[in-house]
């Protein structure tokens, strides 16, 4: 399931509410970001997949609730 590769890319398993959703995204977004990691692709690649992997988790969240 593609949900599950969201979860692990911000390392959360699923069942945490929205709050500790964003918590998990901001802590791998700040730490991945392309103003702190000056000509590192890979770095920016994995802020990309995080902020992907937030979106579309919390378009599920929003549609189960």
């Amino acid at each position: 399931m593609r949900l599950e590769r969201y979860y692990r890319t911000l390392g959360i398993t699923g069942n945490e509410d929205t709050r500790l959703i964003k918590k998990a995204f901001m802590r791998v977004a700040q730490k991945h970001h392309p103003d702190k990691n000056h000509n590192d692709e890979a770095s920016t690649q994995k802020f990309i997949d995080a902020r992907d992997a937030y979106e579309n988790i919390m378009k599920v969240k929003r549609n189960i609730s």
